[in-house]
């Protein structure tokens, strides 16, 4: 089914899964875990931050490939465990929790990292003699496609920096916490020529965990694999993060006896390139010296661009041959929203078919009703065939739980 049939059968705009794609990536990233287990004889377990996408379409995928979860949500939780995922499968990654969810943390028997002392000690008010991971911040110059995803450093709000890990030490004391693992993430997306600074984050960790932790048995190393989204960058080179992995683990295992298994926790790298947005063009104009073209995907259906000024690639479908430089928008009312600013393409008509790339991640989960526009459907291309995997919203299930009165 073409993209036109797609939009008459399942309305404008509307998210297109790649199956084929998706399952690709799975894939890569469980050859991953089993090249690096071999290389440095640990267990290696990938977990699939599902804040990137949490439908159970692509969940099932990530299962059926031999794959893990984390969750920092109630809603996460519910959805992986509906999806097959049990409790060994499942890493709790939160931030800044109350006491209700730690309660569902522990009922439902989970590992928890927690990533402020404040947060270990509601914990062992709770829940004393456990088994806890903490997140520290080891202080090196985090990695990501913006500042907002950067998550280590002295500018983030995630982790424990070394200059407190004495103090945690003692609150864990305090309530005879077993911190068996501990996690780092330095943000998300880097791509070959970031690879150097991912590995530098991790040996600044490891020598943090050599000099303050004992006996540890998990050790969380993140995830932020990226993939390219401008037409100038390469495909992460997964062999090479695993060969420069291996020459900073092999010896740190040789060292931290006790150390049982490595975790990381891909999110974008498998649904991104799976998904796209296509849409239609409802306008088109010449006003102070640019074009605008305008469209029905707007920042309710794809934020990313909005709030950190990211890049996908935009086409249309379209018969004319006029090139121009144009800027291209959603249907909201603000200023920023901006799909593309003063890119090069052929000028459509309106009417005419908008493709967005690279929107399998952080684009549906971060969509939202801004403006009182519902959310779009989802479907799944596999075999040639669509199937729907998620409705489109309707303005009666918007307002239903609406108190009128």
């Amino acid at each position: 089914m073409n993209k036109e049939e797609l939009l008459n059968k399942y309305e404008s705009p509307l998210y297109v899964y790649d199956y084929n794609v998706l399952k690709q990536r799975c894939t890569d990233m469980y050859e991953f875990k089993e090249s690096l287990s071999k290389k440095i004889g640990k267990k290696v377990t990938m977990h699939y931050s599902p804040k990137a996408n949490t439908n159970p379409a692509i969940l099932k995928v990530v299962k059926e490939s031999g794959l893990c979860v984390d969750s920092m949500s109630p809603f996460e939780l519910s959805i992986v465990k509906k999806c097959g995922f049990d409790n060994s499968q499942i890493l709790y990654v939160c931030n800044n929790i109350d006491q209700n969810e730690m309660k569902l943390i522990h009922d439902n028997s989970l590992l928890v990292c927690l990533d402020s002392i404040s947060q270990v000690e509601s914990w062992g008010k709770l829940f004393p003699k456990t088994d806890i991971m903490i997140r520290i911040n080891p202080g090196t110059l985090g990695v990501g496609h913006s500042y907002k995803v950067i998550t280590s450093g002295k500018s983030t709000k995630f982790g424990i920096s070394q200059d407190n890990l004495d103090e945690l030490l003692e609150v864990a004391k305090k309530y005879k916490l077993n911190i068996i693992g501990v996690h780092q993430h330095l943000g998300s997306l880097f791509l070959d020529d970031k690879i150097s600074d991912y590995i530098l984050g991790v040996e600044v960790g490891l020598n943090i965990i050599k000099k303050y932790f004992k006996n540890l048995k998990i050790i969380d190393l993140g995830g932020g694999f990226g993939v390219p989204y401008t037409p100038d960058e390469n495909k992460l080179n997964l062999n090479k993060v695993v060969n420069k992995l291996e020459k900073v683990l092999v010896p740190f295992i040789k060292e931290y006896k006790s150390v049982e298994e490595f975790k990381f926790e891909p999110g974008r790298f498998i649904p991104c390139e799976s998904g796209k947005i296509i849409g239609r063009v409802t306008s088109l104009k010449f006003e102070n010296d640019s074009w605008w073209i305008g469209t029905d995907v707007g920042m309710n259906e794809l934020v990313r661009p909005s709030m950190y000024d990211s890049y996908h690639e935009i086409s249309f479908i379209t018969n004319n041959k006029k090139e121009v430089l144009a800027n291209i928008c959603g249907n909201v009312c603000e200023s920023g929203d901006v799909l593309a600013k003063k890119r090069k393409v052929i000028l459509p008509s309106v009417g005419d078919i908008v493709v967005i790339d690279n929107a399998g991640a952080y684009g549906y989960s971060m969509a939202s009703n801004y403006t009182g526009r519902p959310r779009p459907a989802e479907v799944m291309i596999k075999d040639g065939k669509d199937k729907l995997i998620r409705k489109r919203e309707t303005l009666d299930y918007m307002s239903e739980n609406i108190i009128w009165d």
